[in-house]
């Protein structure tokens, strides 16, 4: 008698765990943690510098300044791919070589100063084994409490004049009492 309602309960818990399917993963994970912001102690180039939780800055440093420690560009450089179109393949992860204060603009190839944590660092793009990809430039700042990475495309050959034109030849500069620039 005892048999009876088991062989009853078993097929009827095996199809109701059968209608709960595996859930889908979370595409969005929230907000990002807020990541502390550190300065280097001292700034001694090409000696590591350490923050207070054990990670490092960039080897070089120009001047005492907010940057953004590896971990914390991999997290900005990661927030910065979840974005991204998945239709290419990107590096795994980014090695900080070297920062100084001020965003690089990618349209004049000159850097400009902020109020805020804003840095461009020399950053080389590492693929899935350590290797260096490339090194490009790019701008990290600090906002809503995490870095964020912004990537920087600066033209690589010189601005070419819109024209040509020369200035006017004097052919009288040689006579005395005249005006240098009429």
């Amino acid at each position: 008698m005892s048999r009876a309602p088991l062989a009853l309960f078993v097929p009827m818990a095996l199809s109701l765990c059968a209608c709960a399917g595996p859930r889908p993963p979370a595409a969005d994970s929230g907000p990002p943690l807020p990541e502390p912001m550190y300065a280097p102690a001292q700034v001694k180039p090409g000696r590591l510098e350490y923050a207070p939780d054990r990670s490092t800055f960039a080897p070089i440093l120009t001047e005492r300044f907010p940057y953004p420690t590896q971990p914390e560009a991999n997290a900005a450089y990661r927030r910065l791919l979840a974005s991204a179109p998945p239709d290419r393949a990107y590096p795994a992860s980014v090695w900080l070589f070297g920062c100084k204060p001020g965003a690089l603009d990618a349209q004049t190839a000159r850097v400009t100063r902020y109020g805020g944590p804003v840095v461009h660092c020399a950053t080389d793009f590492l693929d899935a084994g350590g290797r260096r990809v490339r090194r490009e430039t790019a701008n990290f700042y600090y906002y809503a409490g995490v870095w964020n990475m912004q990537p920087a495309y600066p033209p690589r050959t010189a601005v070419p004049w819109r024209n040509r034109e020369r200035s006017p030849k004097d052919f009288w500069w040689w006579v005395p009492g005249r005006d240098r620039y009429e």
